[in-house]
């Protein structure tokens, strides 16, 4: 029988043991773009999804209309789930309409008149969802949202973008693709796609071949075990005799797992278990092959930023975080805990930047030699005298072993 202190103890160890957001299991994508759009619902006036200026598309995850897009996550994600980033989104938009009255862009003179999904940035030969929504071409904007104000007559008056941030750690201010990231340190153009190239020729020789999303696939069946496959593909063929059609990676995945199962039990029984092996091998191989082109082409984009000074290393910071804008940005983010709360941090763009500089001293920035798939900016910090990171920028892949590599740009 236990007696009271145990008792304690163990409930305690239970409660801690609960201590976890429902959301932590959802893939950062799925949360962070559903987290977008009911941000966007509940700061539009009639409380409904946001306009856009997007195609209907059949395609899955997050193309298509905003309806499509929050419809599928909500089928994908689990209940408490989408109720948590439901309630952290209501939160967050409640915690942004109160800074916009602080800070005098909403009152007796102007309110919220409607909201834009515009996260197709504005390209310089491509007019985005930036310059759809305001009428002028922002290529510096990475607004997930534009709210448009209107006065007392329901007329537009200005324009305000958002930058939504979603999670636990600090957010990802850019997603330099590899031609940015060129220019950024320097290189010749085209010098850090090589390594990639390499990779994608090597895959092919090892029999990953059609587009990136079906060599995504292909390895992803390749780690998966026989049953679950099985399993997959006959709910597959269900939903096709239930009178459902299968597209885009659905199709994919489930066309790829038929040839895996026709291949495997061709073969007799004794020799199915190295087939399965070999499969797996592969896969392992195409992650390794996938991180070593990427640690390739971080060594060479951390020599270009080797060679910068630290003013040119602060206007690199500023350029990711707190670009020139057309219009004033925000940035919203729901910072998620532990326990399922959420603070809403929100800051404006334009200066966070300066802020975050201001905590290091001058002339101090410089890049560290580092492993791996990142590059870290460190400075002297100010109050402190010790070497504090700054900023980093990560080398990711965009999706899978098989898909292009793309950076990523933090604060620390």
């Amino acid at each position: 029988m236990l007696n009271f202190k145990t008792f304690l103890k163990e409930e305690v160890l239970k409660e801690d043991l609960l201590l976890e957001a429902e959301s932590s299991s959802v893939d950062s994508d799925d949360k962070g773009k559903l987290h977008e759009i009911l941000l966007a619902k509940h700061l539009h006036p009639q409380t409904t999804l946001p306009e856009h200026h997007r195609s209907f598309s059949d395609n899955p995850d997050h193309a298509g209309t905003p309806e499509q897009v929050h419809d599928k996550l909500k089928e994908k994600i689990p209940p408490a789930a989408y109720e948590e980033i439901d309630r952290h989104a209501k939160q967050s938009a409640a915690a942004f309409k109160k800074h916009l009255q602080d800070h005098g862009h909403i009152g007796d003179h102007a309110h919220i008149g409607n909201i834009h999904w515009t996260s197709n940035a504005d390209k310089a030969n491509v007019a985005g969802d930036h310059e759809k929504t305001t009428g002028v071409k922002d290529v510096n904007s990475n607004a997930d949202l534009i709210v448009t104000l209107h006065n007392k007559e329901g007329k537009p008056v200005g324009h305000h973008g958002i930058s939504a941030k979603y999670g636990s750690n600090e957010p990802n201010y850019r997603n330099p693709g590899l031609d940015a990231l060129e220019k950024t340190a320097k290189l010749s153009a085209g010098s850090l796609g090589a390594p990639m190239q390499h990779h994608t020729d090597a895959m092919e020789k090892m029999g990953y071949n059609g587009s990136a999303d079906q060599r995504n696939i292909q390895t992803k069946i390749d780690e998966m075990p026989i049953n679950e496959i099985r399993q997959k593909h006959a709910e597959g063929l269900a939903s096709i005799q239930a009178g459902k059609k299968l597209s885009g990676k659905k199709k994919i995945m489930h066309e790829h797992m038929d040839k895996f199962i026709q291949a495997h039990d061709a073969l007799p029984e004794k020799k199915q278990e190295a087939f399965r092996q070999q499969a797996s091998q592969r896969a392992e191989t195409a992650r390794a092959s996938n991180l070593a082109a990427r640690t390739q082409m971080t060594q060479s984009f951390a020599t270009g930023m080797a060679q910068h000074k630290s003013e040119d290393l602060a206007n690199i910071i500023r350029q990711n975080v707190s670009p020139n804008t057309h219009i004033p940005h925000t940035v919203v983010h729901s910072k998620v805990k532990d326990n399922g709360e959420a603070e809403s941090v929100i800051k404006p763009m334009h200066s966070l930047a300066d802020e975050h500089l201001s905590q290091f001293k001058p002339d101090s920035l410089h890049v560290v030699p580092g492993k791996g798939t990142s590059v870290t900016i460190k400075g002297i910090h100010a109050k402190t005298g010790k070497p504090t990171v700054a900023a980093r920028y990560t080398i990711k892949s965009s999706s899978g072993a098989h898909k292009s590599a793309v950076g990523t740009f933090k604060l620390q």
